[in-house]
């Protein structure tokens, strides 16, 4: 290994562990999206510094030693800096994989920035950044939304894909060069090579307090949440570099955790990120909503999982696709495939009846109670409570929910908070003639194994 590649590794060793990210996603393959949170942090009327450091996706810490070794990587150092809380992005930089395109695009007197882009077949990072001249108070937090994405040279909409953004708040836009991540994933199909884009840029105004958090039960219903401008409209035209060939394990290992089974078919590692596919009997009692991965290799290396989307999977859960981080530049003389937890749904509690009058959950959950139903102009905010292990946060229920009498309705948004491994969620439905409704569980609580399932990968030829 190189001088330049143990100080990176050293460096990257001393960071301060990287904090699970809260990123918006959009939702474009509906229910087979498995996202780390699910959480909207519009639903708090003010968010305190805790928050704000769970929101910023990409949160920096600097040094004048981190400083002077990357000037040596043959990138910006801005670049290599934003991304090293990842290991597959931060190897990707290192190791030249990035394309600098320096875009630029205009909404009459705004403009938007595009100098790098990170992409392979199934994969696609862009790195946007406000120009310095760009306007942002306090209290403002900056957010890019895809609008469309079209193939570059048919001209054709592309579909079948999801993806996580950052945001950027004002505190720290110096620190982090005023860059906003967004991260694709090609799950229905791959990235072609050249695109058409169109992205909003929005600017998010809280009205209250963001140095005190305001607990759900806690929120006047007069209370203002914050005001959404929207900046301009802006669209680039990307062409890509040839993209990296992937490296393929087929494994086909069978394995039984907690009572149900799981066929381990294979891993497929591409420069900007690694897929395990899993598979599932039908015979197992309950569905697989979630699996905690790492490859571990010599030196004790380890790529976990992504920050974002997690994972895919299908409408009758037969199958799961899990996302880590990558391992593409790694040659290590060993590498196992680790898998530290699983999330279980049994299958005759995944729908549940709320009776909203008597604050009651049929059937009984097990480590999740109904603790207030508060009722308002026909709607009802329902805040439930749920043991976690390890501060573990994740969205509890589908958004589409029906009544007794089998008429659907949908709520918008889900929000959540922990305290002491208790992890308190907030909904609101409309209130229903019989006071019962009836909702679709989506993830449950991270179960951690006492042993780990090692699976040995080969090594590339």
């Amino acid at each position: 290994m190189s001088d330049k590649n143990e100080k990176w590794n050293d460096l990257l060793n001393q960071s301060f562990e990287y904090p699970e990210a809260l990123s918006g996603v959009e939702n474009r393959l509906e229910k087979r999206i498995i996202k780390k949170q699910r959480n909207r942090r519009t639903l708090l009327s003010s968010i305190s510094a805790i928050a704000a450091s769970l929101l910023f996706v990409i949160l920096v810490n600097t040094s004048t030693a981190f400083a002077s070794i990357v000037s040596d990587i043959p990138l910006i150092g801005k670049l290599a800096e934003y991304v090293k809380f990842d290991k597959g992005l931060s190897n990707a930089v290192e190791n030249d994989y990035v394309q600098e395109v320096n875009l630029t695009a205009w909404d009459e007197n705004e403009k938007l920035l595009l100098p790098y882009v990170i992409a392979d077949e199934k994969n696609l990072v862009l790195f946007f950044q406000l120009p310095q001249e760009f306007k942002q108070e306090s209290n403002q937090w900056v957010n890019i939304k895809l609008q469309e994405m079209f193939d570059g040279i048919s001209g054709e909409k592309i579909e079948g894909f999801s993806y996580s953004t950052s945001s950027l708040p004002a505190e720290g836009r110096e620190q982090n060069n005023g860059l906003i991540m967004q991260d694709y994933h090609f799950s229905e199909g791959n990235l072609p090579r050249s695109i058409d884009i169109e992205v909003i840029v929005e600017m998010e105004t809280f009205i209250n307090s963001q140095d005190e958090r305001v607990v759900f039960d806690e929120v006047a219903e007069t209370e203002k949440g914050p005001i959404i401008e929207e900046i301009g409209t802006f669209r680039f035209h990307i062409d890509f570099e040839k993209f990296g060939e992937p490296i393929t394990y087929v494994l086909n290992e069978n394995q039984i955790i907690m009572g149900q089974e799981i066929i381990v078919e294979d891993m497929v590692v591409y420069p900007t990120g690694t897929e395990v596919t899993f598979r599932f009997p039908k015979e197992n009692t309950a569905w697989i909503k979630g699996l905690e991965l790492e490859v571990e290799q010599t030196g004790d290396i380890l790529y976990k999982g992504s920050n974002g989307i997690s994972g895919t999977h299908d409408e009758e859960n037969n199958w799961m696709r899990v996302y880590i981080e990558s391992n593409y530049f790694e040659e290590p003389k060993k590498q196992e495939l680790v898998i530290k937890g699983i999330r279980l749904l049994d299958k005759e509690e995944e729908f549940i009846t709320i009776d909203l009058d008597n604050k009651t959950i049929n059937p009984v959950i097990d480590g999740t109670e109904l603790q207030e139903v508060i009722k308002h102009s026909g709607k009802a905010d329902l805040i439930f409570s749920t043991i976690t292990t390890n501060d573990d946060s994740f969205g509890m229920f589908s958004h589409q929910y029906k009544d007794e009498e089998g008429n659907y309705y949908e709520y918008k948004e889900e929000g959540s908070y922990i305290t002491d491994s208790l992890m308190k969620t907030k909904i609101t439905v409309e209130y229903p003639v019989s006071g019962k409704i009836i909702l679709q569980r989506s993830l449950t609580p991270k179960l951690l194994l006492e042993e780990p399932i090692r699976i040995s990968l080969p090594l590339q030829e």
